[in-house]
């Protein structure tokens, strides 16, 4: 078993997201053949730790904490990249030089950066957005829903209006589209359950050209089971046809709740979930871990 450090320059209650996920990944065996030796905060700690020895590896969860390594270093370490991540300074730039490889979640992430990178991908928790685990009740959505019509959510800053207008007045009247960017769905989407929600009952997820509404948004429609119509194709009647063959279906089906995309939902489970995401540090780690010792 290889013991790892982790390094986060947050106070403790104060840690990222990224932070709490790979230490939750490493305390529940999910990172197979590595665990978690201690958790430091500052270069003290990390130098103290290293002196109690049988560590093979530091990892840095944010560019702050890679302050903490010395310039000469006799140990392997890696370090973390989010998209929440705050913007990186210059000094932060140096510092993840000094590290042997910096994990990205996104491809986007690499702007900047002189160091040696590898885009490791976002880790998503399926069992909170897949409706065979964990269901949650459209009563979520209360305010705004009307079960009389075809829900539908958008994930970009796109015109509804624009879209209603491709389709026939039928479709249009008979659709029900939660503009997941706009000031009402960010008051409506306040919080995970509500999202989720959304994503679980929503006939199909509709995709602009515009901003989204999260980075991941098209990760967690497939997490629980929704699908995507992309309306950023040159011609508008593609997704408009695609709507309109799904109003005939739900239509056809006497408006109940459609099927969730259990594809989709394995996909995910297997490229991004908590598992595949640990295995994906091991791989990482390991490679770093090995290499550092052929150098020793």
């Amino acid at each position: 078993m290889r013991r790892v450090i982790l390094a986060t320059s947050a106070s403790e209650g104060a840690e990222s997201y990224g932070h709490l996920m790979i230490a939750d990944a490493l305390d529940r065996a999910r990172v197979p053949f590595w665990t978690r030796a201690t958790t430091i905060r500052n270069a003290a700690e990390l130098s103290q730790a290293l002196d109690r020895g049988a560590v093979d590896l530091v990892h840095f969860t944010d560019a702050a904490a890679a302050a903490f390594a010395p310039m000469s270093r006799e140990y392997a370490a890696t370090a973390s990249l989010f998209l929440d991540s705050p913007p990186l300074s210059s000094r932060a730039r140096d510092d993840l030089d000094l590290v042997d490889l910096t994990l990205l979640e996104a491809e986007g992430l690499v702007e900047g950066l002189n160091c040696q990178t590898s885009v490791i991908g976002p880790c998503l928790d399926v069992d909170a957005f897949d409706p065979a685990v964990t269901t949650l009740p459209r009563e979520h959505l209360a305010s705004v829903d009307d079960e009389s019509r075809m829900l539908l959510a958008l994930g970009s800053d796109d015109d509804v209006e624009k879209i209603l207008a491709e389709l026939s007045d039928e479709v249009a009247a008979a659709c029900n589209i939660i503009a997941m960017c706009s000031a009402e769905g960010s008051a409506l989407l306040n919080s995970p359950p509500r999202i989720i929600a959304l994503l679980q009952h929503a006939e199909a997820m509709l995709l602009g050209e515009g901003s989204h509404f999260h980075p991941q948004i098209s990760l967690h429609a497939a997490a629980a089971g929704c699908p995507i119509i992309d309306c950023m194709t040159s011609d508008p009647r593609d997704w408009a046809d695609e709507i309109s063959s799904m109003h005939n279906e739900w239509r056809s089906a006497g408006g109940v709740p459609r099927f969730p995309d259990e594809d989709a939902i394995a996909r995910v489970r297997n490229t991004n979930g908590l598992r595949a995401y640990g295995r994906a540090l091991e791989k990482a780690w390991n490679a770093v871990a090995r290499q550092s010792a052929l150098e020793r």
